[in-house]
């Protein structure tokens, strides 16, 4: 008995699905404190979670931009035949034209600290530009109070002067900047935190530096 062309066609369909994988990568901007850049060698591997925290000032920090840039995307049809190729460079993370927004995970040591995201600077390109806006996300209920359990993840603006008032809490915080994304293969962008995140008695944040990380991954 012959197999019907329809048949046969959602058999090759099914069997394409099934072999497809492919790999992506580009350029990200990794942060770090001092003078001298990291070896970023095996970094780009790691999961976000999993990288090493900054740690100043009586808290840790993690700071990330929303500038990673996708350079390249191919499909491969069953692991060898490419199936689909994306040169075209994406900025996947960001998705708001002329917005810059900086990513920061909080974790204070010490009380008093204290988060004014309007006083943020964000440098590149020997230009400056303070924050426009602060955010924290957690989980919120129905009256927009902080829920424990039950609650819709999202993102609460924050105004200069709120207080992080539980030590050892990592606090999800945000900051836009009016400003189109710098390209992460730039050396010289600069976070300056030293106003936005401080805390009675303790030294002041030393600027965050950014160096240009190559990331690659595969996917099926």
């Amino acid at each position: 008995m012959r197999t019907r062309p329809a048949v046969s066609l959602c058999l090759l369909l099914l069997l394409g699905l099934a072999g497809c994988a492919g790999f992506r990568g580009g350029w990200e901007s990794f942060a770090y404190l001092g003078d001298t850049p990291p070896d970023t060698r095996g970094l780009a591997e790691l999961p976000e979670f999993s990288r090493p925290p900054l740690v100043a000032s009586g808290l840790e920090l993690a700071v990330t931009l929303d500038n990673s840039l996708r350079t390249y995307d191919t499909h491969l049809y069953l692991f060898v035949l490419p199936l689909y190729v994306s040169p075209r460079p994406v900025y996947f993370d960001n998705r708001t034209p002329g917005r810059t927004r900086v990513y920061i995970t909080v974790t204070p040591r010490v009380p008093g600290f204290v988060f004014r995201p309007q006083q943020a600077v964000l440098g590149f390109a020997n230009r400056r530009f303070t924050g426009s806006a602060g955010f924290e996300f957690a989980q919120w209920d129905a009256q927009g109070k902080a829920a424990t359990q039950a609650g819709r993840w999202e993102h609460q603006p924050r105004q200069d002067g709120f207080v992080l008032g539980e030590v050892g809490r990592r606090y999800l915080l945000s900051i836009d900047f009016a400003t189109p994304v710098p390209s992460p293969e730039l050396h010289d962008i600069t976070v300056d935190l030293s106003q936005a995140l401080s805390a009675p008695d303790q030294p002041p944040l030393p600027p965050i530096r950014f160096v240009p990380l190559r990331w690659k991954q595969g996917y099926t």
